[in-house]
């Protein structure tokens, strides 16, 4: 079978989607959140609450400690393997979330290179603390131009990651993709829920308050409480690291308020730029009243 896909922008209802074609449904919910997937980070991420993620099978939420790195690469690995068992147990997996390169890795495939070699990216990664990532750049460019003309000079995971392949293949980054693509096991119907572009906006406004008051900042602390800091992949999730700011300087958590909703904003508008440009998508309205009808129609006619 084609696999359905739910995604779209940030607020858009989503999960309430997906949750209702559960309702009449014998599916499973395989998450495509880059962020989700990240154990006690749970407002901040807009997950389900527990009783909804106990009211249906889900996968891909709370898979992973703040301190471990995730990627599309492994996230095409396991939701195929959880697309498999799914279908083998005569259920019906659902992907839904909104990191559109995650969705756009199942519908085209991933680079699977060789096994890294961890030494290596040890050495790259002591060279870059004695010599500074933009000298690193400056390298990169001069070894696989291509490849460093997209790189930002701060961007430090793109630029060892280039170097690391240079030197552990012997070819540039768009060779080794080339030599190492693997093509995905399945195909997609992709169903993009959005709407009047304002109101997505004046919804992220709402939701990022709402969150501040349910005690985002109380998450925030745990976190660093256990360890975990602004160094990690995981506080990449927008807010995160603005209000772990407001932690440590002492700052009223709400004076962080505006610049959250403005980067939720700006998030937003990639992903409603991403999806335009998505191929083979159907798009609903986030408005329609009859929403989980029709994509219950769509998936399951």
């Amino acid at each position: 079978m084609r696999i359905p896909v739910v995604t779209g922008p940030t607020a858009t209802g989503k999960t309430a989607a997906v949750l209702g074609l559960a309702k009449d449904n014998p599916i499973e919910i395989i998450s495509a959140d880059a962020y989700q997937v990240y154990r006690h980070m749970d407002i901040g991420t807009a997950k389900a609450s527990a009783e909804e993620l106990a009211s249906v099978p889900h996968h891909l939420i709370d898979v992973m400690n703040p301190d471990e790195t995730y990627s599309a690469g492994i996230f095409f690995e396991q939701a195929e393997r959880i697309i498999a068992d799914v279908l083998s147990r005569g259920k019906i997996p659902v992907i839904a979330g909104g990191t559109g390169l995650y969705i756009e890795s199942l519908q085209k495939g991933i680079f699977a290179a060789p096994e890294r070699d961890r030494d290596l990216r040890e050495e790259l990664e002591r060279d870059a603390e004695i010599r500074g990532y933009e000298e690193l750049h400056a390298e990169l460019m001069i070894i696989d131009p291509e490849f460093a003309a997209n790189v930002k000079p701060a961007d430090r995971t793109r630029i060892v990651r280039g170097l690391e392949l240079n030197r552990q293949l012997g070819m540039n980054v768009k060779d080794a993709q080339r030599k190492y693509h693997r093509n995905p096991a399945y195909e997609y119907d992709i169903f993009v829920i959005g709407g009047d572009r304002q109101l997505i906006y004046d919804r992220i406004n709402s939701r990022v308050v709402k969150m501040l008051e349910s005690g985002w900042a109380v998450e925030v602390k745990k976190l660093l409480e256990m360890g975990y800091d602004e160094s990690m992949d995981s506080f990449k999730a927008i807010g995160y690291r603005e209000i772990a700011g407001c932690i440590r300087s002492g700052n009223d958590i709400f004076s962080v308020c505006e610049r959250i909703q403005t980067a939720t904003r700006n998030f937003a508008k990639r992903q409603l730029t991403w999806f335009r440009h998505m191929q083979n998508t159907t798009h609903a309205d986030m408005l329609d009243t009859q929403l989980v009808k029709i994509l219950s129609r769509a998936i399951f006619s």
